[in-house]
């Protein structure tokens, strides 16, 4: 039997797809704010002022170009949500180099989730799939991905719409809807898996 990948529909990866959008609007009215609390500081830099502006209104173009856009060039995505980490950890050092350590905290944290949201957004866009080998099934999931060894799976159902594994422990399972009708040879195939590594069940 060789290795056999499913597509599927992860309810994680599609709520953080949804929110996509509203954090880029988020970070547009953060960035604005801080440019205009920024410009009111004594010594502050009208070239670093304008620089938040223009990053921010830029955010809030993306935004308003709709989800569609979003959608089909994700790389747009990615890039404003790394300009947004970066703008928001520059935000940080500057704080923390004028010992404001609460607001360079906080200015940190936001750069760090920003950072994680690129993160799991560049992984989401290869991870809609289940892997099923010898050694057992790999799912896909934040921040890492979980291998499921055979041994501590006691029962799996797939047919043309759904991908289910029943953990042996407790009431755990992966629940997954699939992104397409899996054809005759891959249930065949599925099927030859859960015979050979779940005996008790077939």
């Amino acid at each position: 039997m060789s290795p056999i990948a499913v597509d599927i529909i992860h309810p994680r990866i599609q709520s953080l797809r949804e929110a996509g959008r509203p954090l880029h609007l988020l970070a547009a009215i953060l960035i604005f704010a801080n440019a205009f609390v920024y410009i009111q500081s004594p010594g502050s830099s009208k070239i670093y002022f304008w620089s938040q502006l223009i990053v921010a209104a830029d955010i809030l173009i993306l935004f308003l170009a709709g989800k569609d856009l979003l959608r089909e060039s994700p790389g747009f995505n990615h890039f404003f949500r790394m300009a947004e980490s970066i703008v928001f950890l520059t935000f940080a050092i500057l704080l923390l180099y004028d010992r404001e350590w609460t607001a360079g905290i906080i200015q940190s944290g936001i750069a760090f989730f920003y950072g994680y949201i690129f993160y799991c957004e560049r992984k989401s866009y290869a991870a809609e799939r289940i892997s099923i080998q010898h050694l057992g099934i790999n799912v896909p999931g934040f921040p890492f991905d979980r291998f499921i060894p055979w041994i501590e799976i006691n029962h799996i159902e797939a047919d043309h719409n759904v991908f289910i594994i029943f953990l042996r422990t407790g009431t755990k399972q992966y629940h997954f809807k699939l992104t397409h009708h899996l054809k005759l040879e891959e249930l065949e195939v599925i099927q030859s898996y859960c015979r050979h590594y779940l005996p008790q069940k077939h």
